[in-house]
């Protein structure tokens, strides 16, 4: 499968393959990757699942981002997992998402995890 914001919905309008599918493609390939110092959280299944359940019953051409995966630079905030800036000492778990975090959640997007960035996005 490709991995154009295009292509991918494309193959969810046409029945070819679901966000849960398509986002269990992306873990793997995180988890047989060798670049370790990128993910400094990447969400599991139980952090996932609501996601995935809130698009279950919604028709794919509903939303503009139905499905799409995406990263989160760790100085950013998603709701109930850590945000560290790379700063394990500054960790703290949010109760609500950035807003451009939520924005993208509302439009459909699936976030994938937190992304290393210099400490403190210096």
């Amino acid at each position: 499968m490709k991995f154009s914001i295009q292509e991918i919905l494309k193959s969810y309008r046409a029945g070819d393959t679901n966000p849960r599918e398509h986002i269990g493609t992306i873990r793997t390939r995180i988890s047989n990757s060798d670049n370790t110092g990128v993910w400094i959280h990447l969400l599991d299944d139980t952090e996932l699942e609501p996601y995935f359940t809130n698009l279950e019953s919604v028709d794919p051409s509903a939303l503009p981002l139905f499905g799409i995966p995406f990263a989160i630079k760790d100085n950013l905030d998603l709701a109930g997992v850590p945000t560290t800036a790379a700063c394990p000492e500054y960790c703290y778990i949010p109760e609500q998402s950035a807003c451009v975090v939520q924005k993208l959640i509302d439009a459909g997007a699936i976030p994938v995890g937190k992304t290393n960035l210099d400490q403190f996005a210096t």
